[in-house]
């Protein structure tokens, strides 16, 4: 009876959490996984990006006015000459924004659940939202990807359209090819909901008409096609062919000895499924990471647990396809990955209808 009553003002107290109380918790959660990671010894240049950030000199900023659109892809190097390429001016702008964007989660999300979900579910839900160990780790290095989830998270959660628009801005400055993240808002539901449409159908009979027009009109075309299917293919085959700097424990199968297509075949159809399974497990020989494997299942186990369902979607798979066919090590995969995964989470408790389900 007394631990039930102590459960319930516990959370009652988590319930009444204002925005300022929320920001000073999830800083001092970061500050304590900060100081975790350092007890634990792992290297505070343990990505070769945070080393780079803070030496490189590609930002500039008369280049900048001369030309706006040298932007793209450069607005970490902006941030990193904003705080004088200064390491703890740049973990303390991570640890801010984690907090921002939790902030956002609480409100948005977490808060919905309240009356909905037993102490358990809560808990677990308070875990997947806010302590999830690899988004902690982010935040405590000097890197990208902390920004990338608070724009992504902004997208997601804040209604004004002109928001919604400047942060897509964002996410292009900041990762050029972030642009495939907003394919978490690609749902099966919505593709279900396509095809059943009969303009859908209008529209592709209309397509093929056009396009099949085009081809026996033009004379040119066949070669316009061919040229076009052949950049296609060197494109792919210079994805194929590039090599990223690799741990000594990543032995995860990258299917070269089979050659090209089958080898790029292979390694982008199983590297997906291996990530969103945490198959992966059986292919790294680092603790560290066979965690990373652990928490992919667990994440995915409580998701079901408290929803009985998957976060995962048609959007989340083809954005995991697209960056393992982007990179060539499995480390890289991971880190890239790791924001479509968390995003989707969010993405997918925000819209979950708990009452209906």
């Amino acid at each position: 009876m007394i631990k039930s009553l102590n459960l319930k003002i516990i959370r009652n107290k988590v319930y009444r959490l204002n925005p300022s109380e929320i920001f000073i918790l999830s800083f001092f959660i970061c500050l304590f996984f900060y100081i975790f990671e350092w007890l634990l010894g792992i290297d505070r240049f343990y990505h070769p990006d945070s080393s780079h950030y803070l030496k490189s000199n590609e930002f500039n900023l008369n280049i900048l006015v001369a030309n706006p659109f040298s932007i793209v892809n450069r607005g970490y190097y902006a941030i990193t000459n904003l705080l004088f390429n200064n390491y703890y001016l740049l973990i303390l702008l991570n640890f801010i924004l984690y907090s921002l964007t939790n902030i956002l989660i609480f409100q948005k999300i977490y808060k919905k659940y309240f009356n909905e979900l037993n102490n358990t579910k809560l808990f677990f839900l308070f875990y997947l939202l806010f302590l999830d160990p690899y988004r902690l780790h982010l935040a405590s290095h000097v890197l990208k990807e902390t920004i990338i989830i608070f724009i992504i998270i902004c997208i997601i959660l804040i209604n004004s359209k002109i928001i919604k628009i400047f942060s897509i801005f964002l996410l292009v400055v900041f990762r050029k090819n972030s642009w495939i993240y907003l394919l978490i808002f690609l749902t099966f539901n919505r593709v279900f909901i396509v095809l059943k449409n009969k303009i859908f159908y209008i529209f592709i009979t209309l397509f093929l008409i056009i396009f099949i027009s085009f081809i026996i009109l033009n004379q040119n075309s066949l070669d316009f096609l061919q040229n076009t299917t052949e950049s296609i293919i060197k494109r792919i085959k210079l994805y194929d062919a590039q090599q990223m700097p690799m741990r000594f424990y990543d032995h995860v199968p990258q299917f070269k000895d089979y050659g090209f297509p089958l080898g790029f075949i292979l390694k982008n159809i199983t590297w997906p499924i291996m990530l969103i399974s945490g198959f992966f497990i059986f292919f790294v020989s680092s603790l560290l990471f066979k965690l990373l494997a652990v928490i992919v299942l667990v994440n995915n186990l409580l998701v079901f647990i408290i929803t009985k369902k998957t976060f995962i979607s048609l959007g989340l798979l083809l954005i995991l396809a697209m960056i393992s066919i982007y990179t060539s090590s499995y480390t890289s995969m991971f880190r890239y990955s790791y924001i479509a995964l968390y995003t989707s989470t969010v993405y997918f408790f925000y819209n979950f209808n708990i009452k209906k389900n």
